[in-house]
């Protein structure tokens, strides 16, 4: 009796070995980050002497060094955390003096988030050392192919975050 089986299994072997590719690359990209020292001022660095950021707060701040602004709700949203969260997040970030709540100028209800006058530098510095890297290599890729990256990992982040009952 003659059976479908093997192709099914080819295909399935094709999709393991990529997988493992994407793991191995991405294995590097952290190993790479890790390598890369979170750029700090003085002020900055005697402060996290006592008590350094956790990464959620390193990446609060990106996505607000990356938007220059932005309400507390929008940075749940893109952290994928609730809005409870994400204001405490912020509320850690301002009593470390990084960011600081502002009025919404086109509805004054509204507040903002935005990196403190007194840590530009260090934002300019996590712009160059963090974000511009990751900008020049989308750059490199088409815009379908953006897209595709980042459909891709938020799949990703959806099966990590689920695993299955196997």
């Amino acid at each position: 009796m003659i059976t479908t089986t093997a192709a099914p299994a080819s295909a399935e072997h094709a999709s393991t070995a990529t997988a493992a590719h994407l793991l191995a690359a991405f294995r590097t990209v952290v190993k790479r980050l890790e390598r890369t020292p979170m750029p700090v001022d003085a002020r900055t660095q005697e402060s996290w002497k006592a008590s350094p950021p956790a990464p959620r707060h390193v990446a609060a701040l990106m996505q607000v060094v990356a938007d220059e602004r932005m309400s507390v709700s929008t940075l749940a949203a893109r952290l994928g955390v609730s809005l409870a969260t994400a204001s405490q997040v912020v509320t850690d970030l301002e009593s470390a003096g990084l960011v600081e709540r502002v009025a919404d100028p086109s509805d004054r209800r509204r507040t903002l988030v935005q990196v403190a006058d007194t840590h530009r530098k260090l934002a300019d510095l996590l712009l160059d050392t963090r974000l511009r890297p990751v900008q020049r290599a989308l750059d490199r890729m088409r815009p379908g192919e953006q897209r595709a990256l980042l459909h891709g990992l938020e799949l990703l982040a959806e099966e990590l975050g689920n695993p299955s009952d196997v």
